[in-house]
């Protein structure tokens, strides 16, 4: 890739003429001339006109590679898809040496494919109102609830999953305990049982 903006910088001239572009010095001396291919300027090596000039370019070797290589480069594509682009021309230089298909199967797909890993270990999980209770604080909030509460409670039943929400002023221990012993009393009042692990 060439810059049009860092040659004209350093004083040269660029001129697009017809499907053509030609690199000129300060003094007028033709250094390169590119080939327009597919609505872009082609640079290769063939086409620095002046020997002389101090111009260094680089283009890449076109050198084929087996079909487990494309596949990662290739961001571990689909198979078929590979194939399917090989067989149409659809990419310049895919060339592949060996056979189109992959030995064995990639790991880092399929560990990639796993939504989530076994769990090995045993969760207990409540039966009984209030066996278990679940607190979470939110908050500190931009725009206040309409009693003014910046911050709110949220307690759950592990059980029933029955939730009941505090609207807190603030995150202090003296508001929080307030509202965690109003609930208490409360769940302990209807359901004639005893919270037994917070």
């Amino acid at each position: 890739m060439i810059s049009v903006s860092k040659l004209v910088g350093k004083g040269m001239t660029v001129a697009f003429e017809g499907e053509t572009a030609r690199v000129k010095r300060p003094d007028g001396v033709t250094i390169l001339v590119v080939m327009k291919r597919d609505g872009l300027y082609i640079v290769v090596a063939d086409n620095i006109v002046n020997g002389t000039s101090k111009v260094n370019t680089f283009q890449t070797k076109r050198k084929a590679m087996t079909f487990e290589v494309w596949y990662r480069r290739l961001g571990h594509a689909g198979a078929e898809t590979i194939t399917g682009m090989i067989n149409s021309g659809l990419v310049d230089s895919l060339e592949v040496t060996g056979p189109t298909e992959l030995k064995a199967l990639c790991e880092d797909c399929i560990y990639g494919t796993h939504t989530t890993h076994p769990f090995h270990d045993s969760t207990a999980t409540e039966t009984n109102p209030l066996e278990c209770i679940y607190i979470d604080i939110w908050g500190l909030v931009s725009t206040l609830s309409a009693g003014g509460s910046k911050y709110f409670m949220l307690i759950v039943d592990g059980a029933t999953l029955y939730r009941t929400v505090y609207f807190l002023s603030s995150k202090s221990t003296d508001t929080m305990l307030g509202a965690f012993k109003d609930f208490h009393c409360q769940a302990e009042r209807q359901t004639g049982k005893k919270l037994k692990h917070v």
